[in-house]
């Protein structure tokens, strides 16, 4: 039964240990992302549900409108459904973008600190990417209020 199911602790070839995901749980940089995904995530549904049931109730009740001639055989309904494979495409490219710049580089962090708790927790010592390096360098300017280093075409 599904019910009965539990996780069996096995991630890419390692066991990860009871309880491993507390802390990141905890960690304001995980808050802060999934705050982020949230609003991006319901900003993005709200617009596209909105312009895509605008587009069924204008084609269900207001035909004539519909009907409309814009350029040769090409009248309003028809521009408008076109329109809703651009505005699909469009807010794929405004979602990357997003997750490139805010939700990428805040993730790779919480990885980093997945890796070094992990780690840790097993008596090893923390490995540190070059990622991580930065990360750490730009969180202890921040606190001592120093201008951000160049992330080097991190973005």
């Amino acid at each position: 039964m599904v019910a009965d199911a539990e996780p069996s602790g096995h991630r890419r070839g390692g066991r990860v240990p009871p309880g491993h995901y507390a802390p990141m749980a905890r960690d304001e940089r995980f808050l802060l992302l999934r705050r982020r995904y949230a609003r991006l995530a319901a900003g993005m549904v709200v617009s596209f549900a909105g312009w895509y049931f605008a587009y069924a109730a204008l084609s269900a009740f207001a035909r004539g409108f519909m009907a409309r001639r814009v350029a040769g055989n090409l009248n309003v309904a028809l521009l408008l459904g076109l329109l809703q494979f651009v505005s699909t495409f469009l807010l794929v490219a405004v979602y990357v973008a997003y997750a490139r710049r805010r939700l990428d580089p805040l993730a790779g962090e919480l990885r980093e600190a997945s890796r070094a708790l992990r780690a840790e927790a097993n008596g090893e010592a923390p490995a540190r990417s070059e990622v991580a390096e930065r990360a750490v360098v730009e969180r202890r300017d921040a606190w001592q209020g120093a201008v951000r280093p160049d992330l080097g075409g991190l973005r």
